[in-house]
């Protein structure tokens, strides 16, 4: 990309919040990476940059990290914009690289779109593509772009945990199969995850066990295609950042590594969006077409419900869990509170409560409910909803939900707690 654009190379100094200044600079259409503040010269010359940007953090609040700009860096001659000493807002920025170092705003969602269809068919020719869908915002994306580039080249395998949210399965298969005509092959695996997970109640055991499993039914689906020479990664750019860096390496792996199935031999992985921030994937996606309920899809863990459902899964505590979601979300939008909350659901907690239903004596499952609002989903902040709208939505929970007598809302930031629960 960076050759194609005029590129501004960030130097991280180990800012607490190292996309801060790539964002600002990529909504100004201007193109930029993030490197360590240790990268060697030919690795920052390799970006053809304009300018350079030393993200330090004090100007942010955060405190001063004393480390030195290496001499080789110094040595490059580039302008340099230190956020040590500089305002770190939209205005500087622009002055700096528009006003002063003459940079074109051409980075935009249309022209990554453009280019990097050209990309993928220049890369992939008339070779077979294979993608793991998600129905996450990130590897729908991903579809839509190589089924722009390469048509029925791409197949798309979705394999049904169980552990999905109420429908989302379904609405995966009339976007993907019958608006965009992409060949979908979707796999009904829940008898086969449940039995793997009868009797596991620790949340690691959970997620190390569902993980496996979708790699060995994913790589069994694979095997029936017959020879497949690429592999699709939804790898986003804060993926990358979030790695961390000792010495310009990577010291901690990130979600995608480690997800390519061993035993199946591949020409090489293809990364559509591992450029992008999450808030450019979807204005990329909305630009290809797919609807909201996909492109605003709220993230959602690997294992899905499998988490938010405590102790042993099975089918009855899992379809609780999935329709009190449900009517928690529907009721946040029906009600307006969805656009205050970066993230809303519900978890079936491993308790369970004496009740009173019809008049007689019940003992049901409890429900605790979760909404927090969030920048970056490492700090979180509980969304102050209205007593009466909880009260309102408990009712309908315990109504429509068979087997829930009890609803609780969780008032806990983070941290001290996670967003999630396990």
């Amino acid at each position: 990309m960076s050759k194609k654009h005029d590129c501004v190379a960030i130097l991280d100094f180990g800012a607490i919040n190292a996309q801060m200044a790539a964002k600002a600079v990529r909504q100004l259409n201007i193109y930029c990476e993030v490197l360590p503040y240790s990268a060697k010269e030919e690795r920052i010359e390799a970006l053809k940059p304009k300018a350079l940007i030393f993200q330090r953090g004090a100007a942010c609040g955060e405190r001063t990290f004393g480390r030195e700009v290496p001499a080789e860096t110094a040595k490059l001659g580039l302008p340099v914009l230190d956020l040590q000493s500089a305002a770190c807002d939209a205005h500087t920025l622009k002055d700096f690289l528009v006003d002063q170092c003459g940079f074109t705003q051409d980075w935009t969602t249309e022209t990554f779109i453009a280019e990097t269809v050209a990309d993928l068919r220049a890369q992939i020719g008339d070779r077979k593509v294979l993608l793991a869908m998600s129905g996450g915002v990130d590897s729908s994306v991903c579809a839509a772009l190589l089924h722009r580039a390469v048509g029925k080249q791409l197949t798309c395998v979705f394999v049904d945990h169980g552990c999905m949210r109420k429908d989302e399965p379904q609405q995966i298969a009339e976007v993907f199969r019958d608006q965009y005509g992409i060949n979908l092959i979707t796999i009904d695996a829940e008898d086969r995850f449940l039995s793997k997970l009868k009797g596991v109640t620790h949340p690691e055991a959970k997620r190390k066990i569902i993980g496996e499993e979708f790699i060995r039914v994913f790589e069994e689906e694979a095997r029936k295609l017959g020879e497949l020479d690429y592999f699709v990664q939804g790898t986003i750019y804060p993926d990358i950042i979030e790695s961390g860096w000792e010495g310009g390496k990577a010291v901690k792996a990130h979600h995608n590594v480690g997800g390519l199935p061993e035993r199946i031999d591949f020409k090489g992985i293809v990364e559509p969006v591992k450029y992008l921030f999450k808030d450019e994937v979807r204005q990329v996606g909305q630009a290809l077409g797919i609807p909201p309920v996909i492109t605003q899809r709220q993230p959602f863990p690997g294992p899905g419900l499998g988490v938010r459902c405590l102790g042993e899964l099975t089918r009855e505590k899992l379809q609780i869990l999935r329709e009190a979601d449900a009517v928690f979300r529907e009721a946040m939008h029906d009600k307006g509170y969805a656009a205050q909350a970066g993230q809303f659901f519900a978890i079936l907690t491993n308790a369970q409560s004496v009740g009173v239903t019809n008049d007689e004596r019940t003992f049901g499952h409890v429900i605790c409910l979760r909404a927090v609002q969030t920048q970056d989903f490492m700090t979180a902040k509980v969304v102050p909803l209205p007593a009466e709208f909880l009260i309102e939505v408990s009712g309908e929970i315990a109504a429509r939900v068979k087997g829930v007598n009890r609803v609780v809302y969780d008032i806990t930031n983070k941290p001290p707690a996670t967003i999630e629960w396990e």
